[in-house]
C-alpha cells in the first residue's frame, strides 16, 4: 500500500499541475468583488461545512452514502479503520493479534469513553456488531460488512440473538472469528456497520440526538431536518482532543448555494460540483483555496436486467456503451476528470485486466445494436433514467448521455430525478432499471469492487447480475494468500466485467474542494476525510 499511496500523490499533483493550468470561464465576479470577497471572518471555534443532503440515517449500521458517512464518522468508532497512510491502524482497538491459520482476531481495547460517560468494554463490541446484523435493526450493509463472521447468518436470519463467532475474554480484550481467511477482513471491520455503540443501545434504529452515543471526538449536539445538524467537541474523547469547540453542518441542497455561502465566508468548505471547477479557477485568489482530492470511486451506469428485461440482452449493453462519448462527458462536462478505461479506479492494488471498457464508436454502437433481439433502436423500450435531483452534475451527465442515445442509437431516453434517500430506498430493492450511481471505496482492496458489489449472492448487488465464471474466479481469489496470484484472479473477473456490461463504467473520482485558508489539520486518506479532531481555525 505504501508505493500505491506514493504513486497516488504523484498522480494527484499532477492533475493539480493540469487543473490549475486550464484557462477558466467567466469573470470570476460577484456581488462585493468577486468569488474571494468575505462578509465576515467566521467562528473561530467552529468548523462549518454544508451537507449536499438531509442525513439518510443517525445509525452506523444503516448508512449507506458517503455525505452521511462523514458526517457520522466524527461521532462513532469501530475497532480499525484506514490512517492517511491508508494502512489499516486501530481506533478503539490498541491492538490485534492474528491467529496462525488467519480466521480469529484477538483486539486489546482502549481506555475509551461513550458520550455518556460509560466506558467502552469488549461486551459493547460484541453486542455491536450483533446488533448490527440483527434481523430487527435491519441494517442494509451488515451483511456486506460483516457476514464473514462466524455465526453471522443466524443472526441475519433471526435464528440466533448471539454472534458464536463473538467472544468476550476480557473486559478489555474480545475475539472474533471469521468463515475461511479473508486477506481484506480488517478493512471490512473498518466500515460504519462496524462502529460501536453502548449495549444498552438495543435494536432500535438511532433516530434521536439524545440515542446517538458514540465514542468520537464530536458528539451529535442537535439535528433539525432539512436545515441543520451540529457536534461539539467531546471533553473526554481518549485521543487527542478537539481543537475546536464544535461542528456545524447546514443542510444545503442547491450547489449555487453552497458555493455562494463559501465566498460570503458563511461557511469554511465546500465540495464543488465539477461545472464550477472553471470559474473558481479563473478568480484570481480563490483558486488559491481550491484542492483536488483523488478518490477510489468508479462512477457508472447501472442496466439491471432485473426491473428492465431488455437489459438481458448483452448486445444491447454493449451498443449502450459504444454509443456514449464518455471522453466528452468527462472532458467537457467534468472538468478533465480520468475517463474510466477499467472498473477498478488507481489506488485499488490490482493487475490490469486483458480488456478495456469499449470505446465510444457511433458506427460499432449500431452494428452491435443490430446483433441484438432488437436490431434497432425504435424497438428497444423507453429507457428510464434515474439521478440524484439535488446534483448539477448528475443532471448534466444524464442530459449528454440521452442526447447521445438518442443521436447514435434512436433509443427512447426518458431522465428521472430523484432525492438521494428515495434513489438508496429503489436501488436496495432493486427497482432500478437504469440509474446513474456511484461506488465508493469502503477499504482499499478489488474484493471491495468485484466480489462484493457483483457476485450473484452479493448483498450489494441489488440487481442479480450473475456470471458463474465471475463468481467463482472472485470466491478463489477472496481466500488466495499470494498476492500476485490472487491479482492475477481479479484481473480475470474484472475483464468479464468490462466485456459483459453490466454496468458502464463512465469516468474515475475527483475532488474539488475549497477550504478557507484559516482551516488548518485537515486529514484525508484515499477512503475520504478522517474525524476533524485536529482541525485547528486560524
Amino acid at each position: 500500500m505504501g508505493q500505491t499511496a506514493k504513486l497516488m500523490t504523484v498522480k494527484a499533483q499532477l492533475l493539480l499541475v493540469i487543473a490549475l493550468a486550464v484557462v477558466g470561464c467567466g469573470s470570476g465576479s460577484s456581488e462585493g468583488g468577486g468569488f474571494s470577497s468575505r462578509k465576515n471572518a467566521g467562528s473561530t471555534t467552529t468548523f462549518r461545512y454544508a451537507l449536499a443532503s438531509n442525513p439518510t440515517t443517525l445509525d452506523p449500521a444503516k448508512v449507506q452514502d458517503v455525505d452521511t458517512m462523514d458526517l457520522l464518522g466524527n461521532i462513532y468508532e469501530p475497532l480499525v479503520r484506514y490512517g492517511e497512510d491508508n494502512k489499516v491502524e486501530g481506533v478503539l482497538a490498541e491492538s490485534w493479534s492474528v491467529s496462525p491459520e488467519g480466521t480469529a482476531y484477538t483486539f486489546k481495547l482502549r481506555d475509551a469513553k461513550f458520550h455518556d460517560g460509560s466506558s467502552v468494554t469488549a461486551s459493547d463490541v460484541k453486542a455491536s456488531l450483533e446488533r448490527a446484523l440483527s434481523k430487527e435493526l435491519a441494517s442494509p450493509t451488515a451483511q456486506t460488512y460483516l457476514g464473514d463472521i462466524v455465526g453471522s447468518q443466524e443472526v441475519l436470519a433471526g435464528s440466533a440473538k448471539e454472534l458464536s463467532g463473538v467472544k468476550v475474554i476480557d473486559p478489555k480484550t474480545v475475539e472474533v472469528s471469521i468463515d475461511k481467511p479473508r486477506p481484506y477482513f480488517l478493512g471490512k471491520l473498518s466500515y460504519a456497520c462496524g462502529s460501536v455503540v453502548p449495549a444498552k443501545q438495543g435494536t432500535a434504529e438511532i433516530r434521536e440526538v439524545k440515542a446517538s452515543i458514540g465514542s468520537g471526538p464530536f458528539a451529535l449536539d442537535s439535528f433539525s431536518p432539512e436545515q441543520q445538524v451540529s457536534l461539539k467537541a467531546f471533553a473526554d474523547y481518549y485521543g487527542e482532543k478537539p481543537a475546536i469547540t464544535g461542528i456545524e453542518r447546514r443542510i444545503i441542497k442547491d450547489a449555487s448555494t453552497r458555493l455562494a455561502l463559501f465566498k460570503s465566508g458563511e461557511t469554511d468548505m465546500t465540495t464543488l460540483e465539477k461545472q464550477d471547477w472553471a470559474a473558481v479557477k479563473g478568480d484570481s485568489k480563490l483558486k488559491d483555496e481550491l484542492k483536488f482530492i483523488n478518490r477510489p470511486a468508479v462512477f457508472y451506469l447501472l442496466l439491471s436486467a432485473k426491473a428492465q428485461p431488455a437489459f438481458k440482452d448483452v448486445h444491447l449493453r454493449r451498443a449502450i456503451m459504444m454509443a456514449i462519448d464518455r471522453d466528452r462527458i468527462t472532458q467537457q462536462i467534468l472538468a478533465g476528470v480520468p475517463t474510466a478505461t477499467r472498473w477498478l479506479p488507481d489506488g485499488i492494488n490490482s493487475k490490469p485486466p486483458a480488456a478495456t471498457a469499449f470505446a465510444f464508436d457511433p458506427a460499432k454502437a449500431k452494428a452491435e445494436l443490430a446483433l441484438s433481439e432488437f436490431k434497432t433502436g425504435d424497438k428497444v423500450p423507453p429507457i428510464e433514467i434515474t439521478f440524484r435531483a439535488e446534483n448539477t452534475d448528475a443532471k448534466a451527465v444524464i442530459e449528454a448521455i440521452g442526447g447521445d442515445l438518442r443521436r447514435n442509437l434512436g433509443l427512447t431516453v426518458q431522465p428521472r430525478s430523484l432525492e438521494w434517500g428515495a434513489i438508496l430506498k429503489a436501488r436496495n430493492r432493486g427497482e432500478l432499471p437504469c440509474a446513474f450511481l456511484s461506488w465508493y471505496g469502503d477499504y482499499i482492496d478489488p474484493q471491495n469492487f468485484l466480489s462484493m458489489l457483483l457476485t450473484t449472492d452479493a448483498s450489494a448487488n441489488f440487481d442479480k447480475w450473475s456470471n458463474r465464471e465471475f463468481d467463482a474466479l472472485c470466491a478463489t481469489a477472496d481466500v488466495e494468500p499470494d498476492p500476485e496470484r490472487r491479482a492475477e484472479l481479479y484481473a480475470k473477473a474484472e475483464t468479464i466485467v468490462l466485456t459483459e456490461v453490466p454496468r458502464i463504467p463512465l469516468y474515475h473520482q475527483i475532488d474539488g474542494v475549497l477550504v478557507n485558508p484559516r482551516v488548518q489539520g485537515l486529514r484525508y486518506n484515499l477512503l475520504g476525510s478522517l474525524p476533524h479532531n485536529k482541525v485547528v481555525l486560524k
